[in-house]
């Protein structure tokens, strides 16, 4: 009787137990197929970079996915699959306590993009909560056998299996390059703080296109839409044959958007444009009887780029989008409107014409002008000795420098001053990221250059040149005119997708010294400036002109300043004159008083002889 009563206590305690966490309720019910598979590619990929044994490369990992997914995909309950994934992952091998990750670093850490709260969710079993918790309390420490580190100690895939069979019948398969990509942005992405979209929701969109991308051109555009994701200017998909792609026709001009208009801004190749009747400031209204402008609207999710600037740069490389040979289009120029058909070519196939221009120049004489697409960093001693005696300096980084800004900045700076800030990952605990590291520019120079500095920027100044644009801003009377830049800083870290497939984006978050960001906000212009439809017509450079009424403006501004010290130098020459002149005659009416009381003295004493 005593051992009934007993056990009727123990069933009460954990009936009780149970209905207290609350949990039960919630890990009851159909499981969906979307979320089975969002919540197997979590697990995996924290398992992935947490586990000691995975990170040991005991196991071939890719594969292991394949068996998980074979099996979880008779599974249909919350309760049935964490009892499943909890099995999978205690037999997997004992763990030994860590006794270095109850140190881990608190110190500088950045924990925007960290959130392992979902390993503990409701629809888990406790079991499931409680070994995911102790694999994260007892992570794997060292050589990882999936992680590498780049050169700036950004994250680079290792041991991927990049042979894997791509199969177009095997959707499990074809989850495969989505899962990886996923967990790489989602442990290594130093900005995945910034996307538009939440990084959990990409996930749990994109696994149906994948599921459904059946043959290679449904792959690349699922593929490329979720690269596109990462909202990243750097966040490029490269496959093997990049011309394959569909996207990857271009015609022979460039087209951009300029006040709301499709508009050519640039001949590519003169000779094709002029079979194709294409000129600068013809306005595209329609490709194959559907508004162009749609279309663009429609293709903004095909092209990669960090802000709406740098997606209006990348037009051209999705205008077109699976139209091969030719294209039937509709243009406007000067008020009239004109049908006909354009050919459309490989990037291969065009012949860009070079315009030879020089490095630096003078300007009416009192401006130097400097490009840096072309200057390198031996020239830039004879440069400036050319141009250190001008009042205003323009330097020109609408292009990619190369590696010049700190050769710059020893001109520029009268001391040395620090300009940037890193986040780099936490390779002891991934998806955290540490503050680390600084770089500065120029040294002290009594003799720095004092006149006034113009930065010229637009939507192709990108990374390097973004980062040299923060450089050389903080030197003294610095102002930048332009627009928006591409807001894709740092390093870039190419990452293994599947079978030759190859994706690329920033690996080390850059900031401003007061931890000010860059990442697609990009370099903020004093002075904002945008082409005009009436400027491309007239093949007008806008940003220059605009920095070239700024200089003029100093110019005005430092003459003025002469004139007034001139004049109150020789204001301050006539006081002196003047004061000179009183203590001239001021000296003559004593010596005149002097002289007088000298007569009478004279006088008196002659009187008194006689």
């Amino acid at each position: 009787m005593r051992s009934f009563i007993l056990f009727l206590i123990t069933i009460c305690l954990l009936f009780s137990c149970t209905f207290v966490n609350g949990n039960t309720f919630k890990k009851e019910g159909n499981l969906p197929e979307i979320e089975r598979l969002y919540l197997t590619c979590k697990i995996w990929g924290f398992l992935k970079y947490y586990h000691p044994l995975v990170g040991k490369g005991s196991f071939n990992w890719d594969d292991k996915l394949q068996s998980v997914l074979k099996v979880t995909n008779d599974i249909t309950t919350y309760e049935e699959f964490s009892d499943y994934m909890y099995k999978w992952i205690y037999y997997m091998g004992e763990l030994k306590e860590c006794k270095s990750c109850s140190k881990a670093n608190k110190n500088d850490l950045f924990l925007e993009n960290f959130d392992l709260s979902w390993t503990q969710s409701q629809y888990f079993s406790d079991e499931l909560q409680k070994i995911l918790k102790y694999v994260e309390n007892n992570r794997f420490q060292g050589n990882h056998h999936y992680i590498g580190r780049g050169d700036l100690e950004q994250f680079e895939a290792k041991n991927e299996n990049q042979d894997y069979g791509l199969s177009w019948e095997n959707k499990n398969v074809r989850l495969l390059p989505l899962f990886r990509y996923w967990n790489y942005i989602e442990y290594f992405f130093p900005y995945k703080y910034k996307t538009d979209q939440p990084w959990n929701e990409v996930l749990k969109e994109m696994i149906p296109k994948f599921l459904e991308a059946k043959t290679q051109l449904d792959f690349q555009l699922a593929m490329l839409e979720l690269v596109v994701k990462v909202d990243d200017s750097h966040g490029a998909f490269l496959p093997p044959l990049v011309d394959q792609l569909p996207y990857f026709n271009f015609p022979s001009v460039k087209f951009e958007m300029v006040e709301d208009q499709i508009m050519v801004t640039e001949i590519i190749d003169e000779e094709k444009a002029q079979k194709d009747d294409l000129q600068v400031g013809d306005v595209l209204l329609s490709i194959n009887n559907q508004s162009a402008k749609q279309i663009h609207e429609s293709q903004k999710k095909y092209i990669w780029a960090s802000n709406e600037a740098a997606k209006n740069a990348g037009i051209r490389y999705a205008l077109f989008m699976g139209i091969k040979g030719t294209a039937q289009i509709t243009i406007q120029r000067n008020g009239a409107t004109k049908t006909g058909s354009i050919t459309l070519y490989r990037s291969t196939d065009l012949k860009l014409k070079e315009v030879s221009k020089p490095k630096w120049k003078s300007i009416n004489d009192p401006i130097g002008y400097v490009d840096l697409k072309n200057l390198t960093i031996k020239e830039v001693n004879e440069m400036m000795e050319e141009l250190i005696n001008k009042s205003v300096l323009i330097f020109d980084i609408r292009n990619y420098p190369r590696g010049t800004y700190r050769a710059i900045a020893k001109y520029l700076h009268p001391s040395e001053t620090t300009f940037a800030i890193f986040t780099r990952p936490d390779y002891t605990y991934p998806g955290k990221f540490i503050w680390s590291g600084a770089s500065s520019c120029g040294n002290k120079n009594e003799d720095y250059y004092k006149g006034k500095v113009i930065l010229l920027v637009n939507e192709k100044t990108q990374s390097h040149a973004e980062f040299t644009c923060m450089c050389l801003q903080t030197a003294p009377n610095v102002v930048i005119v332009g627009s928006q830049t591409a807001g894709a800083d740092g390093s870039v870290t190419k990452l293994p997708v599947f079978k030759r497939y190859y994706s690329s984006l920033s690996g080390v978050g850059v900031y401003y010294p007061d931890k000010g960001e860059t990442q697609r906000i990009g370099i903020v212009p004093d002075i904002k400036v945008k082409p005009t439809a009436a400027g491309v017509r007239a093949g007008r450079d806008e940003i220059l002109e605009a920095a070239i009424e700024v200089a003029k403006e100093e110019i005005a501004r430092l003459i003025a300043e002469a004139a007034r010290l001139e004049a109150a130098r020789l204001d301050s020459i006539l006081q002196d004159s003047i004061r000179m002149q009183m203590l001239l005659m001021d000296s003559l009416q004593i010596d005149s008083i002097q002289m007088d009381t000298l007569q009478m003295d004279t006088l008196q004493i002659k009187d008194g002889k006689q």
